[in-house]
C-alpha cells in the first residue's frame, strides 16, 4: 500500500572541512588497527565489570561491618578480598594488552596496504564507526572511516578522468548509521519480479544507482562518511566536500541528494549550511530525498538516554551506565533527529530552497486491518516511527510517501522504493538514452 500527501518545507543544521578516503584499509598507517580498538574496547569491559564487583563487595562488607562481633573480621576479609580481585583484575588487563599487543604486531607483519577490505570487513569497520566514530577520529585510529565520494570504481577525488566525466545532474547517496557506501547495493531478491528485472545486463547486481547510470544525463556518486560523528560535524565536512567538487566539475548543473535514515538527516543539514555559507552548489540542489529518516528522532536512541540514566542512578550499575554513554556523537544525535537553529530556517523559507520528498515504511499494513495498522503507527519501520519519518511539521515544497509492508533496511534496495524516487531524479520528457 502507498499513501501520498503534499506540501510543505524547511532546511537545517551546521558546520565542514573536506576529506577524501582511500578504499584500502588503514590507508596511511602502519595496519588497520583491529587489535588496539578491541583491546580499548576489553579494557574498558574490564574495568566496567572490576567496579562493578568493587561496589556489590563494598555494599556486603559495609553492611556486614555494622553488626555486632563481626567488624574486625570483616574487615580482615575484606582486605584479603580486595587485594585478592585487584591481583586478578590486574592480571586480566596486562594479559590482554599483551595478547592485544602480540596481535597488533602480527597485523602490522601482515597487513598489506593494497588490499581492498572484504565485504565481512566492511561490515565490521562500518558498524564500529557507527559505535564509536567519534572516539576512533579522536584517536588517530586507521579504522576512522573518512568521507570521501565514490563510484563503483572507487574514491573519486584523485581521479580527475572520472571527476570530468559526470553528466550535468549528480545524484549522491547517503548511507545510514553503521554503514557505508556499499549498503546501497545489498542483494535484494524484490528485484526479481520487477518491471527493471532484465533493465541491467545478466550477472551484474540491481541497485538504485545502477538504474540511474541508465538515465541520460544522470551520474550516481555514493558518499562514505565516519557516522559516529556529530550530523552536524559530517554536515560541514560535505558542504565542503561538495564545495571542492563544484568547482572540480563545473559541467554539473544539479546536485541530487538521496540520504538513508542518517543520511538524510545529513544531506539536508549539508544544504542549509552551503547555502548560509554562500556556496554555490547549494543553489544546485533541486529536491533532497529522505528515506526513513528520523526528522524527529528515533525511538530506540530516546529510550537509550533513559536507560543511561537509570543506569547512573546506583553505584552498582553505574559502570554499566558508562560503557553504555560511551556510544558515539551519531547515535546520541539521533535522540532528538533534526532540529533547525534559527540562522539556517530563514535560509529554508527561501526561493532557492529545494524540495523535500519524504519516503517511509511502515511494517504492519492498514489494508490487512486487524492489527496492522496500530503495527505500522507504533513500530514504523522498525526503527523509526512513521511520525518522525513524516515530520508534519515541516513547510513548503514537501511531498510524503508512506511505503506499507518494508522495514527500515529494506529502503535501500528495493522495486518499490525506486518506483517513487525515479520520477523525482530523472528529468521529465527526455527519452532513455
Amino acid at each position: 500500500m502507498t499513501r501520498r500527501r503534499k506540501p510543505s518545507n524547511e532546511a537545517a543544521a551546521p558546520s565542514a572541512v573536506p576529506q577524501e578516503s582511500g578504499e584500502h584499509a588503514g590507508a596511511g598507517s602502519a595496519g588497520t588497527g583491529y587489535a588496539a580498538a578491541l583491546n580499548a574496547g576489553f579494557q574498558a569491559t574490564a574495568r566496567g565489570v572490576q567496579e562493578m564487583h568493587k561496589a556489590i563487595a563494598g555494599n556486603t562488607f559495609g553492611s556486614l561491618l555494622h553488626l555486632p562481633g563481626l567488624s574486625v573480621p570483616t574487615r580482615i576479609a575484606q582486605g584479603v578480598h580486595d587485594a585478592i580481585a585487584q591481583g586478578v583484575y590486574a592480571t586480566v588487563r596486562y594479559g590482554g594488552s599483551a595478547a592485544s599487543a602480540l596481535a597488533g604486531g602480527a597485523e602490522r607483519l601482515a597487513f598489506d596496504p593494497g588490499r581492498t577490505p572484504g565485504r565481512k570487513e566492511r561490515l565490521v569497520r562500518g558498524a564500529l564507526n557507527g559505535m564509536f566514530g567519534d572516539a576512533l577520529e579522536a584517536a588517530g585510529s586507521a579504522l576512522a572511516l573518512q568521507m570521501g565520494l565514490h563510484d563503483l570504481e572507487g574514491p573519486l577525488l584523485p581521479a580527475v578522468a572520472r571527476v570530468a566525466r559526470l553528466r550535468p545532474r549528480v545524484c549522491v547517496f547517503l548511507h545510514g548509521l553503521a554503514c557505508d557506501e556499499h549498503s546501497w547495493r545489498l542483494p535484494s531478491d524484490a528485484w526479481a519480479a520487477s518491471a527493471w528485472a532484465e533493465s541491467i545486463p545478466a550477472g551484474q547486481a540491481i541497485h538504485y544507482g545502477a538504474l540511474l547510470e541508465h538515465e541520460p544525463g544522470i551520474s550516481v556518486v555514493w558518499l562514505r562518511y565516519n557516522s559516529g560523528l556529530s550530523i552536524d560535524t559530517n554536515a560541514e565536512q560535505l558542504a565542503g566536500l561538495l564545495d571542492v567538487f563544484s568547482h572540480a566539475a563545473p559541467q554539473v548543473k544539479e546536485w541530487l541528494l538521496i540520504g538513508h535514515s542518517m543520511g538524510g538527516l545529513i544531506a539536508r543539514s549539508a544544504q542549509a549550511v552551503a547555502a548560509a555559507r554562500g556556496l554555490e552548489w547549494a543553489r544546485r540542489v533541486p529536491v533532497i530525498v529522505c528515506l526513513g529518516s528520523p526528522h524527529q528522532g528515533a525511538p530506540l536512541e530516546k529510550a537509550g538516554r533513559v536507560a543511561t540514566a537509570a543506569l547512573a542512578l546506583t553505584n552498582v550499575t553505574r559502570p554499566i551506565g558508562r560503557i553504555a554513554a560511551a556510544r558515539s556523537r551519531g547515535i546520541k544525535d539521533l535522540r532528538l533527529g533534526l532540529k533547525v537553529p534559527s540562522a539556517s530556517a530563514s535560509a529554508s523559507a527561501s526561493p532557492a530552497a529545494p524540495a523535500l520528498r519524504l519516503v517511509y515504511a511502515t511494517l504492519g499494513d492498514e489494508a490487512e486491518g486487524g492489527i496492522g495498522p496500530w503495527v505500522g503507527r507504533l513500530l514504523g519501520d522498525g526503527l523509526v516511527r512513521a511520525s518522525s519519518a513524516a515530520d508534519d511539521g515541516l513547510q513548503g515544497d514537501v511531498e510524503r510517501v508512506a511505503l506499507a509492508g518494508l522495514g527500515h533496511m529494506a529502503l535501500l534496495n528495493h522495486p518499490r522504493v525506486y518506483a517513487v524516487i525515479q520520477p523525482w531524479l530523472v528529468l521529465p520528457g527526455v527519452p532513455a538514452g
